[in-house]
């Protein structure tokens, strides 16, 4: 019997200044992307400002649904999917994310990154992530899901039209509850 367990991609616009610089040149109405290990969002990491009002001082981060950006930004729409794996793809997130925490000092935000994948050009430098390539390498590393192009390229709009992953909400995250 195979034991299934679930994640859980978490897509967000928060009305940042810099979410709207990008949305700018996306057009995308979701400009951000976590993932979770949890249905209550308890243990949901990304990319993103590690400084609330600094956004260049960015890199890997476990984010709280209630605090920083998130509660600063109180019509934060965001849209939560869920995604069955095999518990054995499930350790493998689970492993990548605590080696990711061990090592955070390591990780930086790609900024380069955003402008590669505005021309479609898929680039990946050693460390360095933007929210939605964090999310897709941790899926694709775990085997979980294997994308139609390089996970550098994953935008988080491009979440929306996995068939693996199941929509559970749609609406402001202040709603939302597991």
């Amino acid at each position: 019997m195979i034991i299934k367990k679930d994640a859980y991609i978490m897509i967000t616009q928060t009305g940042t200044k810099f979410s709207r610089v990008l949305q700018l040149f996306t057009h995308a109405p979701y400009n951000h992307a976590s993932i979770a290990l949890d249905e209550n969002l308890e243990s949901l990491y990304s990319f993103a400002r590690q400084n609330l009002y600094i956004p260049i001082f960015a890199g890997f981060v476990k984010e709280d649904i209630n605090k920083g950006v998130y509660k600063l930004h109180d019509n934060t729409l965001c849209k939560i999917y869920r995604i069955s794996i095999s518990e054995k793809q499930y350790l493998s997130l689970q492993k990548s994310i605590e080696e990711f925490e061990r090592n955070e000092d390591k990780y930086s935000y790609n900024f380069v990154g955003l402008l590669t994948m505005l021309f479609n050009i898929p680039y990946h430098r050693e460390h360095h992530y933007v929210c939605s390539q964090f999310v897709a390498y941790l899926l694709h590393d775990s085997k979980s899901i294997n994308f139609e192009k390089h996970f550098s390229l994953v935008r988080p709009q491009d979440f929306t039209s996995l068939s693996e992953l199941n929509l559970i909400y749609s609406g402001k995250l202040s709603n939302y509850t597991a």
